[in-house]
């Protein structure tokens, strides 16, 4: 018996593992879509009947395993409706496999019991773990009533009991460290992933990910030919923030300053941090007109801005922008990045709080 639920907890184990793979990219959790729920139930049923395929049979038509701990785990990740798709594969296999007897029917009603009760149990505002221990005595308490009605013997009812009990705990305790240790490296994943790509600051993309969104915009832009602008700003003696105010209150700023690009450009362009107190700004399929106008209003939106960098005390900062667009200003896309940045520097170089576009007269605001 030992030996056939020591299997059992192997399956268990190598089954969340391999799931873990699958679903690293994915946000599993009991808010996820429909579809995802009913995946995370059959493939929760799977496991319990990969179960019960290495039961260890007891007396007539009586076997016992680990199947119900894969409905407690669909009602984790699943939310309401997976537990319930996990009780029915489970339950209907018990019958369709092992036959119909009074076993099988039970076994089946302990399924259903169960799905309802986890529901209901993480329905409730109890911390993960307490949920956890609750499901666990839920379990024991089912599968020990179901035991007591079909085994008659005491002997061998005291038996069992005392070892799937025992197993059911110490397996339970593991798979419930092993789900923390592994919701923990999908974080960790998840939070490199995000480390690698957005500035830890204002949340925008980082340079190098700015690098990686210009070159595989720029060839879809000249396969599509479609237009496509790029926007450099600065802004304008950041220098003396920090050195008035302090570099927290000029993170304040910079993280103000990502707030308003995001609200003044379109949801599809591309903002980045390039480091420092320098930003950039991809328009996607934008000619230099709308351009300008965008630039513009980014602007004016900076100057007209009050950046509050404590609760009393609030400070005004301007920008300059520099602007290029590919085919209709920059006619070689590979230089969009180095006319930009000299739109840039033209636009500070004659006075600041000013659009300057490549090769044209700046724009006056």
């Amino acid at each position: 018996m030992i030996t056939q639920l020591f299997i059992n907890s192997c399956i268990l184990i190598t089954f969340i593992s391999v799931s873990y793979i699958f679903i690293l990219n994915k946000n599993i959790s009991p808010n996820t879509s429909l579809l995802l729920k009913v995946l995370v139930g059959a493939w929760s049923g799977l496991l319990g009947i990969l179960l019960m395929l290495f039961s260890v049979p007891i007396v007539s038509h009586v076997i016992v395993d680990f199947r119900y701990l894969p409905i407690l785990l669909s009602a984790i990740f699943g939310g309401l409706l997976a537990p319930v798709i996990t009780s029915i594969i489970i339950g209907a296999f018990r019958v369709l496999y092992f036959g119909v007897s009074n076993a099988s029917l039970i076994a089946l009603i302990d399924a259903f019991i169960l799905g309802i009760g986890f529901n209901i149990l993480y329905s409730t505002k109890a911390s993960r773990k307490a949920k956890w221990i609750y499901s666990i005595i839920y379990i024991l308490i089912v599968t020990s009533i179901s035991m007591i009605i079909l085994i008659k013997n005491p002997s061998i009812l005291f038996e069992i009991l005392i070892v799937y009990s025992a197993a059911i705990v110490l397996v339970s305790y593991f798979i419930f460290k092993y789900l923390e240790y592994l919701s923990e490296s999908v974080e960790f994943h998840e939070k490199l992933k995000s480390e690698a790509t957005k500035d830890f600051l204002t949340g925008l993309n980082n340079v190098r990910q700015f690098k990686r969104d210009f070159n595989n915009f720029t060839h879809q832009m000249i396969t599509k030919n479609e237009y496509l602008s790029l926007l450099f700003l600065d802004i304008d003696f950041f220098k003396n923030v920090n050195d008035t105010y302090g570099h927290n209150s000029g993170d304040i700023v910079l993280k103000e300053l990502a707030i308003i690009l995001k609200n003044t450009c379109r949801d599809f362009d591309i903002i980045s941090r390039n480091g420092g107190e320098e930003f950039s700004v991809i328009l996607l399929d934008c000619e230099a007109s709308h351009a300008v106008k965008i630039a513009e209003l980014i602007r004016k939106s900076v100057e007209n801005n009050n950046f509050y960098i404590s609760d009393t005390v609030n400070i005004c900062v301007t920008i300059s922008i520099g602007v290029t667009t590919y085919p209709d200003i920059t006619q070689n896309v590979d230089n969009l990045i180095e006319n930009a940045d000299t739109a840039l520097y033209e636009a500070k170089r004659t006075g600041r709080n000013k659009v300057c576009v490549y090769n044209l007269n700046p724009v006056k605001p």
